[in-house]
């Protein structure tokens, strides 16, 4: 009897916590770019690095015109991946940041500051 319970309670979280991926990802598209940018930064205040690069990511996938946001999102895309030793990757996206439609002055500056610190020989071109 106590094996069926088991049973049924870890299936029970299983499925729920699929469901509930799920549901995350299609809440996303409904927040607003200052939303994402603010539940990305949560999420990187807790070293929680994938979730804090897929609120970045949204923002890029759901708000391609809002050119700051754009730009701070991919600044911080690029800093997760210089943090976490993946300088190609980084690399990628301090350009992309500093080359951003109506970047912010700082977005360009930060941007260009980080690929200074990028080590050369780990990046191929």
């Amino acid at each position: 009897m106590q094996k069926y319970l088991l049973l049924s309670l870890v299936l029970f979280l299983t499925i729920g916590g699929c469901s509930q991926s799920t549901s995350v990802k299609e809440d996303i598209k409904k927040l607003s770019p200052n939303i994402l940018m603010d539940k990305a930064a949560e999420r990187y205040s807790v070293y929680d690095y994938k979730n804090a690069l897929m609120y970045y990511q949204a923002v890029l996938d759901n708000y391609p015109e809002s050119y700051e946001d754009v730009a701070w999102a991919r600044y911080e895309m690029g800093y997760i991946y210089y943090i976490q030793k993946k300088y190609n990757k980084s690399k990628e996206y301090f350009e992309a940041a500093a080359a951003s439609k109506n970047a912010p002055h700082a977005v360009i500056i930060l941007s260009e500051m980080m690929l200074s610190k990028l080590p050369t020989q780990s990046i191929s071109k």
